[in-house]
């Protein structure tokens, strides 16, 4: 609060920042903080029946470590072993099969303990950032620093910053919060991700607006108003950096938004070694950092500038209408005022 951000926790679990300065633009930035990892369901001695949570192919995992913390206080328990990874039984999320394994625990392992790849938290190296989970705990770090830039700078702002649960079983915490009311319907919604790099979302070539994912097409106008800031960042400094793709590796919670009214788009890093599989087995995520930096300069420059979708389709007609006839395209859309 002293630095002008409140915080607030909604019915569900979700984590809410708002930064109030100024006359600008409501703005909702979002992002995950789950990533996927796995919780124990039976002990019987110093073996252990675990669901894997997110998708990661599970057969590959026999022998890997796993950081194994206290269910009830989140402290460090200790390490376990995967002893086998290909256990499949009708589980309860979604009503669909879990991926099981079986693995060596320490003793004092308990049901209800939880736990991850046995991986590096953080190392920078040549220009990259290692993390265990990037996705999405780096979409999350890059909305706080930048409200910590809009605070520090006492910019104008008016965003509101959702941190969400259990996207990666099944965008929970985001439709809670879509049915909650958690986030102002009115505000374009921008949805921070970390995603598998791909032709075209490349890492080290900036950070993607992400146009669309494996199940839609996101919102044209929003798309164009953040592209907009983006190109004017650039006019400014020509070594910021930005990509446009549809990203198709996977969705999004801004496909979640979309379907229920919300005018939502997506901002992406690109990501090497997805949820953790590397070429040669489980691995560390990583990103691109000047990616990273160029990203949180556009987000801070979008919320204290304002995204207005509806100013960005009107400068698109009037572009359209000065080369191919304005009263044709003003007849056509109903919107060349």
């Amino acid at each position: 609060d002293e630095a002008g951000v409140s915080w607030s926790v909604d019915a569900a679990g979700n984590l809410l920042a708002r930064y109030r300065r100024g006359a600008a633009a409501p703005l909702v930035l979002t992002a995950h903080m789950d990533h996927p990892g796995f919780e124990l369901l039976s002990v019987k001695g110093t073996l252990a029946e675990a669901r894997w949570n997110g998708q990661v192919p599970t057969f590959r995992l026999k022998g890997l470590r796993l950081a194994l913390y206290d269910g009830r206080t989140s402290s460090r328990r200790g390490t376990a072993v995967v002893t086998r990874g290909d256990g499949r039984k009708p589980g309860l999320v979604g009503g669909k099969p879990h991926n099981l394994l079986t693995l060596r625990v320490p003793s004092g392992a308990a049901v209800g303990d939880f736990g991850h790849a046995d991986l590096a938290l953080f190392e920078r190296r040549s220009g990259l950032i290692h993390s265990k989970a990037h996705d999405n705990v780096t979409g999350c770090a890059a909305i706080v620093a930048a409200l910590d830039h809009l605070a520090r700078l006492r910019l104008p702002g008016n965003v509101t910053a959702l941190f969400t649960r259990a996207e990666e079983v099944g965008f929970h915490g985001c439709l809670a919060a879509i049915r909650l009311g958690s986030v102002p319907k009115s505000a374009p919604v921008v949805v921070l991700e970390c995603s598998k790099a791909m032709p075209g979302a490349e890492m080290g070539k900036g950070p993607v607006l992400r146009v669309g994912d494996r199940a839609r097409v996101f919102d044209a106008d929003v798309m164009a108003a953040l592209e907009g800031r983006a190109a004017e960042l650039k006019k400014e400094d020509p070594a910021l950096a930005y990509q446009r793709r549809l990203m198709d590796g996977g969705a999004c919670e801004a496909s979640a938004f979309s379907l229920t009214g919300h005018r939502a788009v997506c901002f992406a890093f690109p990501l090497g070694n997805y949820h953790n599989v590397g070429p040669k087995g489980v691995a560390a995520e990583f990103i691109a950092e000047k990616d990273y930096l160029d990203g949180v300069r556009l987000l801070a420059a979008s919320a204290s500038r304002g995204v207005d979708p509806d100013a960005a389709k009107r400068r698109l007609v009037a572009w359209l209408g000065g080369r191919f006839g304005r009263a044709e395209l003003g007849r056509l859309t109903g919107s060349a005022r």
